[in-house]
């Protein structure tokens, strides 16, 4: 992947830390963000076709990253567990399911304006920044889903469109738990502890559901 030009990056950036305080990417001003990153506004229709693009081009950024940390974690945690960490499919699920978390909150701690700025653009304004935002946090259940079946870390009577069903719920319930997590510094060993059961609760929940055959196809 190529690097972006500097004039770019620097556009991004101020995008990005006048955004993660309350503000949408599309209410930002030109002059603004010019201002912000230090650059002429002739310089942002170089790059962007207007504030959209630019917010759409600043979601995307670290989409790829996070989707192949995330993947790699869940493997290397089941592989960790097969050798020796646990016996059944429980204790590798939930093994996996701790490591994934502790990733993900670590990212959501290094990344904070980037969390913030994804959960309000989730509710903005912008249609196209709402849609681009579904569609991210449907590949990341896509890939929760077919790494969990990959895996066996669900009984195989339970489908993988039901596998996938709680892949989203859990997905979601992640982005906006890190919210706590971010905002309650003193309380985040608790938060993962807490994120963690949840989470546990869903999958567990979703196996007995199915063994009372109430358990949507």
């Amino acid at each position: 992947m190529h690097a972006d030009p500097p004039g770019k990056r620097a556009l991004l950036d101020a995008a990005e830390r006048l955004a993660a305080n309350s503000r949408c990417l599309t209410s930002l001003g030109l002059r603004e963000l010019a201002r912000e990153a230090g650059l002429n506004p002739n310089t942002f229709y170089r790059h962007f076709r207007d504030m959209e693009d630019l917010g759409l081009q600043l979601l995307r950024q670290s989409e790829g990253e996070l989707r192949a940390a995330l993947r790699a974690l869940r493997h290397q945690a089941a592989n960790e567990v097969e050798q020796g960490a646990g016996e059944n499919g429980v204790s590798k699920g939930q093994a996996v399911c701790r490591q994934t978390l502790r990733l993900y909150f670590d990212y959501a701690y290094a990344n904070r304006s980037r969390v913030l700025i994804a959960v309000r653009e989730l509710h903005g304004p912008s249609l196209a920044l709402r849609n681009e935002l579904q569609r991210q946090m449907d590949e990341f259940a896509d890939d929760m889903a077919e790494d969990i079946l990959a895996l066996g870390l669900m009984p195989l009577q339970v489908s993988a469109q039901q596998v996938r069903r709680i892949a989203g719920m859990v997905n979601r319930n992640m982005l906006f738990q890190s919210l706590d997590y971010l905002g309650e510094p003193a309380r985040r060993s608790e938060i993962l502890s807490q994120a963690e059961e949840q989470v546990m609760m869903l999958f567990t929940g979703a196996v007995a559901l199915h063994q009372r055959g109430e358990l949507r196809p």
